[in-house]
């Protein structure tokens, strides 16, 4: 037999008596609740009196949302900064800061000695040439007849081959330093400049040039940015890493541009977790107007990203969703009858809630139904059943989890906080071995290289002249060889010691030819790049910069363009699949921990992970400030998920495993005071919150020494729920 409850004027009720600070009073007359169908049916006058209304349920697509600081920064081949490849002094500055430049465009010219120097070296060796050139010519004619004697003659040939190498040296010289060769045979009197010019296509954002300064080779003279497109910069915290992937929506927001919201996605995930902030970094990009850039480097501002969590949901204002604690539920209007109406109690599953809105994941609603928003607080109050029931749907919204009490192991356990990290050997920086100015750069943020890759270039002066001084030494050596052939061939006309000398010559070349080579092929010069310089004459610009492990790019901290020193570090390269977890312990837990014991590992960055591990090494010394000592543990198996070096981990070693016992898991209690409940389910289906005295715990279990029997069914999931739920019916 259906339950209802009619209300009626009884003697003293009066209709304040069912009112409620804020909301229209229940009428004493006119309303119909039956409690076994969830329904109520109200008059036409009790549903005016409350004044009851409605709107429609919406589709809308579902999604959730997180958010975090983000700041503009420029791509690391975009911004770039303007040096000199000699010392001197500036004579022509022709661009401002804020003028637009083109890649290759000369922004000053400078008056440099050694420019200077180089041409007259330069027309020295031209007129050598040309002496030589004569003396020579004049010598074969005679030499022919037998009037000069063929020592001599040699002699003019190898003094003329030597001018033609000097010079031969200067033309790779000059086109090293992108001096035209036109520029090194004007007149003394004309003056020469040496130009400096951008790498990048830009706008100059700072320039530190004055007519008249002196500046060297080191110095950054002004930086160029092209804003065609900027990186966004967006600082993940720890916690939140998991939710963040490859391809999610953003909506981003600026500072400096209030009012305007710009879309963008995730393009990029870094690789290094910051230990002081417990960040990483996830990466977007925005494409600036060809006209007027709106996206500047360093403006800071909010992003939200954005995923589709499901196809579709429903959603319904905020305050039509009503709750007794546990149960989230609506008031649908099913029919309007003629003289009132008829609402039915649905439960539903909430989720995200947005502008007045909150989204519907599951419930017996469809669009275009019609729920009460205004007078639906008045009219939950009449569900009031004082008792604690559970429906699906807000089962399902709580994460309500039901397991029958049994024995377990409650381990007796030591604890330590500590982080990931990876072993030295496979967590390096990239530098170069000489110093000189970084032009190209040929990896991403995060990418994946091997060992022998080419990271990123130097074009450096000690290259060149290295080059330069293999490409000087292999041009005397097959002049000497040459040399060593004819004074053979020309007979006891040549002295023994002569020859004896000429072939220590050669030799001579030949060892400093291999010395020279093999310290090229050190630096990361390949040997054939060696030989198209010695055919070629023409030296290599820059110098590579190779991966020194297989790994991840995990970091760069320099600009395009910048002058670096030998071996400074430029890349952090992180090999993941090294990944452990470093914890320090206490000096008075050491004796606890040894190798090969058996660990449980949690991760901040994913909180629904446990992986197991092992101790595996244990530091040989107490630090004498911290009073604590390294450990290392190894996972037996690398969880499926991106791990970054410095991400926090929680480890848990067992020390001992006594005999099983009735024993609930750690999230079914709850603490009120100092007095511990769980939430038992009744066979009606009901919820009853029950006192128990708890013994021990590990980081899974509390031992349970009074207050449950085994096999009665508790709350593993939701009890937080639960509790307020509790709060709200008792």
């Amino acid at each position: 037999m259906k339950r209802v409850v009619c209300l009626v004027l009884v003697g003293a009720l009066t209709a304040s008596a069912f009112g409620h600070e804020g909301h229209q009073p229940l009428p004493t007359k006119g309303v119909q609740v039956d409690l076994a169908q969830g329904r109520i049916i109200l008059s036409k006058a009790a549903r005016d009196l409350i004044d009851v209304r409605t709107v429609e349920v919406e589709q809308r697509e579902g999604t959730e949302r997180l958010r975090a600081y983000a700041t503009l920064v420029a791509p690391w081949t975009k911004y770039a900064v303007v040096t000199s490849r000699l010392a001197g002094r500036v004579v022509t500055l022709l661009v401002r800061p804020g003028d637009v430049v083109e890649a290759g465009q000369i922004v000053a010219e400078l008056d440099s000695l050694d420019l200077h120097t180089l041409r007259l070296d330069y027309q020295q060796a031209q007129n050598d040439i040309d002496l030589s050139g004569k003396i020579l010519e004049g010598l074969e004619p005679a030499a022919k007849v037998g009037a000069v004697a063929g020592q001599r003659l040699l002699e003019a040939q190898l003094a003329h081959q030597q001018n033609l190498n000097a010079l031969r040296v200067l033309q790779s010289k000059a086109a090293a330093l992108g001096v035209a060769e036109g520029l090194l045979t004007t007149d003394q009197k004309e003056p020469l400049r040496l130009p400096v010019q951008s790498l990048v296509s830009g706008v100059v954002v700072h320039s530190d040039l004055a007519i008249g300064k002196f500046v060297e080779p080191t110095e950054h003279l002004m930086e160029v940015v092209d804003l065609s497109t900027v990186w966004v910069k967006i600082g993940v915290l720890e916690r939140d890493w998991h939710r963040v992937a490859i391809g999610q929506s953003v909506r981003l927001s600026l500072s400096g541009l209030p009012g305007r919201v710009f879309e963008t996605r995730i393009d990029k995930l870094g690789a290094m977790l910051d230990p002081l902030t417990h960040q990483s970094t996830a990466w977007a990009a925005v494409q600036n107007p060809k006209d007027s850039p709106v996206f500047r480097p360093g403006m800071n501002g909010q992003a939200e990203v954005t995923w589709i969590s499901r196809k579709s949901v429903m959603s319904v204002p905020t305050e039509a969703v009503q709750s007794d604690g546990a149960e989230r539920y609506v008031l649908i209007e099913e029919s309007e009858l003629k003289g009132g109406s008829q609402y039915q109690k649905v439960a539903v599953v909430v989720g995200r809630q947005w502008s007045g809105q909150v989204e519907i994941l599951a419930g017996k609603l469809l669009p275009g139904d019609r729920v009460v928003t205004r007078g639906g607080h008045s009219l939950s109050s009449l569900f009031f059943l004082g008792v604690l029931r559970i429906g699906p749907e807000t089962a399902r919204t709580i994460g309500l989890k039901v397991e029958p009490v049994s024995e377990h192991v409650v381990e007796r356990i030591q604890s330590f906080d500590g982080g990931l990290d990876i072993p030295s050997d496979h967590r390096t920086q990239a530098s170069s071995q000489l110093g000189g100015k970084l032009v190209g750069i040929h990896v991403d943020r995060g990418q994946s290289v091997k060992a022998g890759d080419v990271l990123a270039e130097i074009a450096s002066l000690e290259l060149r002249d290295i080059q330069l001084g293999l490409l000087q030494a292999h041009l005397d050596g097959v002049m000497w060889r040459d040399t060593l052939v004819r004074r053979r061939g020309v007979g006891d006309a040549i002295p023994r010691r002569t020859i004896l000398e000429t072939e220590g010559q050669v030799k001579t070349f030949d060892t400093q030819i291999a010395g020279l080579r093999q310290k090229l092929l050190t630096l990361g010069v390949t040997t054939t790049q060696i030989e198209e310089v010695l055919e070629t004459g023409r030296v290599i610009d820059t110098l590579p910069v190779r991966a020194p492990i297989d790994g991840l790019v995990a970091d760069l901290d320099r600009k395009f363009g910048q002058v670096v020193r030998a071996d400074e570090p430029l890349f952090e390269i992180h090999d993941v699949s090294q990944m452990r977890v470093q914890v320090f312990v206490g000096e008075r837990d050491s004796v606890l921990v040894q190798p090969g014991q058996k660990a449980r590992i949690r991760l901040v960055a994913y909180p629904d992970l446990t992986a197991e591990g092992t101790v595996t090494r244990i530091g040989a010394v107490v630090g004498a400030d911290s009073r604590t000592q390294a450990a290392w543990l190894e996972f037996q198996s690398l969880p499926p998920v991106a791990l970054q070096h410095n991400m926090a981990a929680r480890v848990t070693l067992t020390t001992d495993r006594p005999p099983a016992t009735l024993a609930v898991p750690l999230e079914a209690v709850i603490r009120d005071g100092l007095r511990s409940f769980v939430f038992v389910r009744k066979p009606d289906g009901t919820f009853e919150r029950r006192r128990i005295e708890l013994g021990r715990a590990d980081d899974r279990f509390f031992e349970v020494k009074s207050g449950l029997s085994r096999g009665e069914n508790i709350a593993t999931g939701g009890v937080p729920q639960l509790q307020t739920a509790y709060a709200a019916v008792r």
